[in-house]
């Protein structure tokens, strides 16, 4: 999980940092500036953001931060009034916490939202079917099979292609661990029993082609 800390004093800065990177990826900002710099190159799953800022108020910032909804923030402030915690909310904020916070309160809420957040990757919908990581199966609204984890791998990362309007390059699979010291016919054996399970579960919406002498695209019928 990827953490933005906004934060102007630069020895809570430093706590913070040294707190979240024990188990997260972590940058920095002390004033608004900087943080916008930061968030035009990389992409965040949490930020933590002080409202009083050298170069203006951090409310400032959640409408930009918002631009990807499924970034959360977190304003850590000493500002306690009502009237500014209404405000930090109606411009977008998920959560508020008042100064001082206790770090393990701060590591706490953050290990929470990257577990809510491993959970909610392990369910994938595309077309008429669900991918379902956690439990290994491939469904319709009306069956449901067994995948081996490898399967279940390969198609996520088909998806994750299709989404980028690309196609999955058989040395991609080969890469994968679980596909282990693969050659061409073991990828071909893969997709085959691949498309068998999905053509098993009666798809219409959902197939998988070939790109002849690259690799691999999927297909979602709207």
């Amino acid at each position: 999980m990827n953490v933005l800390i906004i934060e102007d004093d630069k020895k809570l800065l430093m706590t913070y940092k040294r707190i979240v990177e024990n188990s997260f990826y972590v940058q920095v900002a002390s004033n608004l500036m900087d943080a916008r710099k930061i968030m035009k190159s990389e992409s965040f799953d949490v930020v933590l953001l002080d409202i009083m800022l050298p170069d203006g108020k951090g409310y400032r910032l959640i409408p930009t931060i918002k631009k990807k909804p499924e970034t959360m923030v977190i304003v850590v402030s000493a500002l306690e009034e009502q009237t500014t915690r209404r405000m930090a909310y109606e411009m977008g904020a998920d959560d508020y916490m008042i100064k001082p916070i206790t770090l393990f309160e701060l590591e706490y809420k953050l290990k929470a939202i990257s577990k809510r957040r491993k959970s909610e990757h392990l369910i994938i919908q595309m077309g008429d079917l669900i991918l379902d990581l956690g439990n290994l199966t491939l469904s319709t609204a009306h069956s449901m099979i067994a995948i081996q984890h490898s399967q279940g791998i390969v198609l996520k990362m088909l998806f994750d292609k299709y989404k980028e309007n690309s196609i999955l390059h058989k040395n991609e699979i080969n890469n994968l661990e679980v596909v282990q010291k693969s050659d061409n016919f073991r990828i071909h054996t893969l997709m085959s029993r691949l498309r068998k399970t999905i053509e098993e579960l009666e798809s219409d919406k959902v197939f998988i082609e070939n790109v002849y002498g690259k690799g691999y695209r999927l297909v979602v019928m709207k």
